[in-house]
């Protein structure tokens, strides 16, 4: 196989097009095979096979930098680095990491599961190498438009154009987080990823091109900038304009040549770039092309039995106990076990994307408004929103609701999903409960009591490993109808 010849992303730059094309073929079915069985992040690595291949082409790593936002989708960059052969231990004891690990590869520069943060790493790497003089070492920035919804990465945007750093920025947009995409700048992207108006003038522009005599060579090299000048006219790209940042694109994100020569022509650009890259999250596996949820972003689901299974029957009895209560999810209604209650009560379930900030002080604002706000989020990720906990919801004293998934080790989700702050921190707000339920029972009736009970801020932490089985006598024994009991 093409794939068990690699070595590093040298061994990239000498196959032909027929060869990459069978590799990405290998790529994915290798992805496939490790992922059914460990368990990990399959969707989204199977969309960025072409993007990540291009990437290693164009840019010399490690010595150009290459930064992943929510490294999640580093699969392919972990086969392509030298990790091949250990690439079957991936999450396994001992074995690879499901995100970039600086300790396996000098090619991974940050290990993070927190989206939104790689522009702010870029920017960091970009007025260190400006100050050392170092300016032939090019810098690329990996970024979901899932992550685009959380107010880190606009901030990052903001200074990179401010400061007109030499950093490329490359959107990678598939229309979805883990969820479909919340933000207006992702309708917008979509608008234009479907336009058939743009996709008809560039089928228009390229053939009448094509059908010049004697000039066409002349002007192959003009086919780029007149589809930008008819994007203009279609969708300005003004929102990265106006903050300083360059923008080009939308491109194919699966046609590797027309990647490549995107990435070439904004590696010779000065200033920041981005680089607008539109993928298929699931690309080339039938079941998650098919998953209209997350296009099998991960292989979890809603375990029957378990502390999520719990949470998610309760909160339909309680919904339907309590109008005002509305649930809150950052991009994560699935894996928090809100869909059944969003379904089931329409308008009540607020998604506001990677924003875990905006939804605590949003819960806040919604509790003084007379609602029921719970938030449903991982222990890891709250603690990102640990000032709002802190000063919006505890010091106004308001009856918001914390539901902490994934709460103390989470074993092979990796160290950035370890839930270990929550319960240090959360003690120290004014006014918070905390419950911590240690069957599936107690999940509804601890939910019950926050509701019923704290006139401020209450907390429910729970691990990601099975409760044990309920029994008689056990609070909630009996799981939905016991809550309120």
């Amino acid at each position: 196989m093409l794939l068990d010849k690699i070595t590093g992303p040298a061994d990239l730059r000498r196959l032909d097009d027929a060869s990459m094309s069978e590799l990405a073929t290998e790529i994915r079915e290798r992805i496939v095979e490790v992922v059914n069985k460990n368990g990990g992040h399959l969707g989204s690595n199977l969309g960025a096979v072409e993007l990540t291949l291009a990437l290693h082409r164009v840019f010399d790593s490690p010595n150009d930098i290459i930064l992943w936002d929510t490294g999640h989708q580093a699969y392919v960059h972990k086969l392509v680095t030298g990790r091949i052969q250990q690439f079957p231990s991936l999450r396994q004891p001992g074995g690879l990491s499901g995100y970039p690990s600086r300790a396996e590869s000098p090619h991974d520069w940050i290990e993070n599961s927190h989206a939104s943060t790689v522009l702010s790493y870029a920017h960091g790497l970009a007025v260190a190498q400006e100050l050392h003089g170092d300016p032939k070492r090019r810098i690329v920035a990996v970024i979901g438009d899932g992550s685009l919804t959380g107010g880190m990465a606009y901030e990052g945007l903001n200074n990179l154009g401010h400061s007109q750093s030499n950093v490329i920025v490359i959107l990678n947009d598939n229309g979805r987080s883990y969820a479909p995409t919340v933000s207006r700048l992702g309708e917008s992207l979509s608008r234009l990823r479907s336009n058939p108006t743009y996709r008809r003038q560039q089928a228009r522009l390229e053939r009448m091109l094509g059908e010049m005599p004697m000039v066409g060579g002349y002007l192959e090299r003009g086919v780029e900038g007149a589809k930008a000048a008819i994007r203009e006219i279609l969708e300005p790209p003004a929102f990265f304009e106006n903050l300083g940042v360059r923008y080009i694109g939308p491109f194919d994100g699966h046609d590797l040549p027309s990647l490549e020569r995107a990435l070439s022509n904004a590696a010779a650009t000065e200033g920041p770039v981005v680089v607008h890259v539109m993928t298929q999250k699931g690309r080339g596996y039938g079941p998650a092309e098919n998953d209209p949820i997350k296009n099998l972003h991960d292989l979890s689901e809603l375990k029957d039995g378990s502390f999520t299974a719990a949470f998610s029957d309760a909160m339909l009895v309680e919904g339907a106990r309590r109008p005002e209560l509305v649930a809150l999810t950052a991009a994560m209604p699935d894996s928090t076990g809100l869909l059944p209650f969003g379904q089931r009560f329409p308008g009540r379930l607020i998604d506001v994307g990677i924003a875990e900030q905006h939804a605590v002080t949003s819960a806040a604002g919604m509790a003084m408004g007379g609602l029921r706000p719970v938030f449903a989020v991982y222990s890891t990720f709250l603690t990102r929103a640990f000032d709002q906990v802190n000063l919006d919801v505890g010091l106004h004293r308001q009856p918001v609701v914390f539901v902490l998934d994934r709460a103390g080790i989470t074993g092979d989700d990796g160290a950035s999903h370890h839930g270990v702050l929550d319960m240090v921190l959360l003690t120290k707000v004014p006014d918070m409960t905390v419950f911590a339920p240690s069957s599936y029972g107690e999940v509804g009736q601890m939910l019950h009591d926050a509701l019923d009970l704290c006139t401020g801020p209450a907390a429910i932490r729970f691990p990601k490993t099975m409760p044990p089985a309920s029994t008689d006598g056990d609070v909630g024994s009996g799981p939905v109808g016991a809550a309120g009991s």
